[in-house]
């Protein structure tokens, strides 16, 4: 079976609607090697279908500081305004321009099988995205090429208590071009062979390296490796600019929960000057921010204090009361983001269950 998304013009509303065409049938390779990777395509596309269904390709959309209600995007942070602009090329180039910001700002370009062949850090310089062999226009650019012509222009921009500040500049990041056609095959397997393979992609238990869990091309990544990835953290970026490290247990081995307490400790010394870390909660369940009273689903480099030795020291606990307290409340686990990241710094966390 394979899904293809066309354009179809909405009269009254003016907007792109998707339209999903279905062919019935399995891939030609039906075995698991082949669903795994898949997989990053099939996520992609999900995502995108959703998206296309309100938006127009090439243009930006941004979401606002993120709450429980937003499982667009599997593990979101909650402290950031998401832009999102999915696009194609298939017409010829598309350029982003960007504002500046003091604080962190990047734009990730994505391809439809989660590569990530740029991270723009405070861009300087508008980015053409383009597929090889397409005409550059005349002046200087960031040069992005993507291996598909649909992908995903991401950007992060962290927000500080300045959210009007964020939403003023966010009206100045654009896209020229991009809305060339949207047309994306997605192929599916037999039961047997989806039922397998899901179970190997989302299999726990298994340590994962988050250095080497997403790429900049295809190859970089084993084929396996990405898809677990791609099933715990969609949109997650390569280890020159964004470095990761996950908990699901405490340090005797338990898994967190919702009604004992914790202290979570970051260590110091794995950010750049320019960059900041972020430790966000996420339910077991469904990968989402949790709900809580006081709508504190994270704490940041600018939201939190650090000790005299610039570690971190955060207490998780149902009411999220202490210092940098975070509420918890159900089965949970822990990213920790290193955004401009220190090469090599070990980011393991020590998590401790608090004796009640």
């Amino acid at each position: 079976m394979h899904i293809i998304f066309k354009k179809k013009a909405a009269r009254r509303l003016g907007l792109f609607v998707a339209t999903i065409v279905l062919s019935l049938g399995v891939s030609a390779a039906d075995t698991v090697d082949s669903y795994i990777e898949e997989f990053p395509n099939q996520q992609q596309a999900r995502m995108m279908t959703a998206w296309l269904k309100t938006n127009l390709p090439g243009t930006f959309i941004f979401s606002g500081l993120v709450d429980p209600n937003n499982t667009t995007v599997v593990t979101p942070q909650a402290t950031v305004d998401y832009g999102s602009n999915w696009f194609s090329v298939s017409n010829g180039p598309a350029i982003i321009r960007t504002p500046s910001y003091s604080r962190f700002f990047s734009v990730s370009i994505f391809d439809m099988k989660h590569n990530i062949p740029a991270v723009i850090v405070n861009p300087q310089l508008p980015i053409i995205i383009m597929r090889p062999g397409q005409i550059i226009p005349q002046g200087d650019f960031t040069v992005v090429e993507i291996e598909t012509d649909q992908g995903l222009a991401f950007t992060r921009m962290v927000v500080v208590n300045n959210m009007d500040e964020v939403r003023e500049l966010s009206r100045a990041i654009t896209m020229t071009g991009g809305n060339g056609t949207m047309n994306r095959v997605i192929h599916t397997f037999s039961p047997a062979v989806e039922n397998a393979a899901l179970a190997e992609i989302q299999r726990t238990g298994i340590p994962m390296n988050p250095d080497i869990a997403f790429g900049k091309k295809s190859g970089d990544v084993d084929p396996l490796v990405l898809a677990r990835a791609v099933n715990l953290g969609q949109l997650g970026t390569p280890p020159d600019s964004v470095r990761y490290s996950v908990r699901f247990t405490d340090d005797a081995g338990a898994p967190l929960n919702g009604e004992d307490s914790y202290t979570l400790t970051v260590p110091a010394n794995i950010v750049h000057d320019e960059g900041y870390y972020s430790i966000t909660l996420y339910g077991t369940e469904d990968k989402a921010l949790m709900p809580n009273p006081q709508k504190r689903y994270d704490r940041t480099t600018f939201s939190s204090t650090p000790n005299t030795d610039g570690t971190y020291t955060l207490e998780l606990n149902p009411s999220g009361a202490g210092s940098n307290g975070i509420p918890t409340g159900e089965a949970f686990y822990a990213v920790l983001r290193a955004y401009v990241p220190v090469g090599g710094a070990d980011l393991t966390m020590q998590v401790t269950r608090v004796a009640q």
